[in-house]
């Protein structure tokens, strides 16, 4: 689920989509100047979804969700000088393609919430210093808009190619992210022309596992946080970050839990990440990028310990067809100790990985409306080795308005 967000001083000059939280997988809305004091852009996602071979059955779904989002520049209507808030909330009508069809871990559809949600994304503040060089955000947050997060990548259906697996598999609620996010406090700052630093520290427990489908904003004692730090380097068409997560509380043993341990071991949870992006032929108008992501992650906490994934993009290829984007890429994530042990426990076999391969193309019908035909295939999903690979055929149709 991968989300760019431009810092303060961009923001309020120009939005376009990519500069402005989004749900994972929606389009891009149409450049809109900010010249008003408040923008609105509103997105719809579909996925319709197949699965006609391996996995844990066949069938199909229809995953859709809907969001709104709101960014408002307080200097010009509040008089707060370099201020902005968002508040983003989205309806997701909660169909389960990977947790009720395919049964794999990395998650096919980017916009799967696994129950019907109606509920709040983001709603929070930013101020910027006088200069541009940093900016604070508190409130309700998504870290993958602005952490382990490339433009690049966007355009894949599968999750695994928004944040990586090793990190959006962790915690005990998973990371602070779509569709679950908690309070957060994420500080900028600029060092150089070509290196960015930031922060976030945020609720280690977004919301209450118990009761999946309330929002709960609070912190808890004995939740901790997760704490991570990214540099982000520019140079030219090259894009790097590398980051480092850590949660504050340690979380019962993947294994221990898995089998319902009377006694369960506390582990430590934390990982490191590099990713990349780079303009390998042409240009932004005509040509290819690639990207790539390597991750590691406490391997008796997680389900997986270490991933890699990369792929490459082709825009404006196919000729009469500018504005069309096509790619291929692969995930490799590979099972934890702890995964691998529970899964000798539970099914006698002790799997290496799941890897999620994609190939898709999306025609820009017009420059808010998309249509996205792709083709996955799983290998080993849910590290479960009873289960064949799967094969999925797949539309995902997107469109978003701004004003």
């Amino acid at each position: 689920m991968a989300l760019v967000c431009a810092p303060i001083p961009a923001a309020i000059a120009q939005v376009s989509a990519p500069s402005v939280d989004r749900a994972p997988g929606e389009v891009e809305a149409p450049a809109v100047e900010r010249r008003d004091p408040l923008l609105v852009q509103l997105a719809y996602t579909g996925d319709l979804l197949t699965a006609v071979a391996g996995g844990a059955s066949r069938g199909s779904r229809w995953i859709h969700n809907v969001s709104a989002i709101a960014t408002a520049d307080l200097e010009q209507l509040a008089g707060v000088p370099r201020t902005t808030a968002l508040v983003h909330g989205f309806y997701n009508n909660g169909a389960s393609f990977s947790g009720g069809v395919v049964g794999d871990a990395q998650v096919v559809s980017s916009i799967e919430a696994g129950m019907p949600l109606f509920r709040l994304l983001e709603a929070w503040v930013e101020h910027g210093g006088v200069d541009g060089r940093w900016s604070a955000k508190f409130g309700l947050y998504d870290i993958n808009s602005e952490f382990d997060a490339l433009q690049t990548s966007l355009l894949f259906v599968n999750s695994a190619f928004g944040m990586g697996s090793d990190l959006g598999t962790s915690g005990r609620n998973g990371p602070s992210t779509f569709p679950s996010t908690g309070l957060a406090l994420r500080g900028q700052v600029r060092v150089g022309p070509a290196l960015t630093l930031r922060a976030v520290a945020a609720d280690g427990v977004p919301n209450d596992p118990a009761f999946p489908r309330r929002l709960n904003v609070g912190l808890h004692r004995g939740e901790g946080a997760l704490l991570i730090g990214e540099g982000d380097v520019e140079l030219g068409t090259v894009r790097l970050l590398a980051g480092a997560w850590a949660y504050t509380a340690r979380i019962d043993d993947r294994y221990d839990a898995g089998i319902a341990a009377a006694t369960k071991r506390h582990v430590a949870s934390n990982g490191l990440y590099l990713r990349g992006e780079a303009q390998l032929i042409g240009d932004s108008d005509r040509g290819v990028r690639g990207f790539v992501r390597l991750g590691t992650a406490s391997s008796r906490a997680n389900i997986f310990d270490r991933f890699v994934s990369g792929g490459i993009v082709g825009h404006g290829l196919v000729p009469g067809r500018p504005a069309d984007d096509s790619g291929i890429a692969i995930a490799w994530a590979g099972a934890s100790s702890a995964s691998r042990d529970l899964a000798l426990a539970r099914h006698g076999g002790r799997p290496d990985a799941e890897t999620a391969i994609e190939l898709t193309h999306r025609v820009a019908v017009t420059d808010w409306l998309g249509v996205q035909p792709h083709v996955q295939y799983v290998l080993d999903p849910g590290l479960d080795p009873t289960l064949d690979d799967a094969l999925v055929l797949g539309i995902r149709l997107t469109a978003a308005l701004a004003r």
